[in-house]
């Protein structure tokens, strides 16, 4: 599995016009120019990764369950938030999330937090975990295929710590530049 994070504003204009005459879509144009840039930078990230890892320069990305985006000879995942754009690739399932760390407002329980997983984050009263937690539930759920409903159902503290592995799955994740990110990747068989 390789990830690659970028800052919007660093593409230049010849890319972008590049990946916009490329990925452009009815979705797409009808994003404001942030997001179009945000999401554009995504698709940028997502071929150089192909190109290096596979060499392939054409490729189609077709609409698989629940909508998620999808490729036939490996799987990916693009997020974006705030000045930056991540993806992932890698030949197991492998989902990864960017949010901009924002105010933190300590409340008795979050929306689709557990009340472990709520416990956790005010125990500290911290912005990092609140972030650090919330984008591990995002890049498993992307991984696995789910929807946003479906945090309810994960729990990802355990013994007041997050867990390193759940179902099968591991969690990287990293703090940096007021931005949280984790990359979530289905576990390989050891042989």
């Amino acid at each position: 599995m390789e990830y690659l994070i970028r800052d919007i504003n660093s593409i230049g204009g010849t890319e972008y016009a590049k990946a916009a005459a490329r990925f452009s879509d009815e979705r797409i144009n009808r994003l404001s120019e942030e997001d179009k840039k945000r999401t554009l930078t995504g698709r940028i990230l997502l071929c150089e990764l192909i190109l290096r890892l596979y060499g392939k320069t054409d490729f189609d990305v077709k609409a698989g369950k629940n909508g998620k985006p999808e490729l036939d000879f490996c799987f990916f995942n693009i997020s974006h938030s705030g000045k930056y754009a991540v993806c992932a690739v890698s030949d197991v399932p492998v989902g990864i999330d960017i949010e901009k760390m924002t105010d933190f407002k300590r409340r008795e329980r979050y929306m689709l937090f557990s009340k472990e997983e709520s416990d956790y984050v005010n125990e500290a009263e911290s912005t990092e975990r609140f972030y650090t937690l919330w984008t591990m539930k995002e890049a498993y759920i992307k991984a696995v295929g789910g929807t946003l409903g479906d945090a309810g159902k994960v729990t990802l503290v355990k013994n007041g710590r997050l867990c390193a592995e759940f179902k099968g799955y591991l969690f990287k994740t990293e703090c940096c530049d007021g931005y949280a990110l984790t990359v979530c990747e289905k576990a390989r068989c050891r042989y």
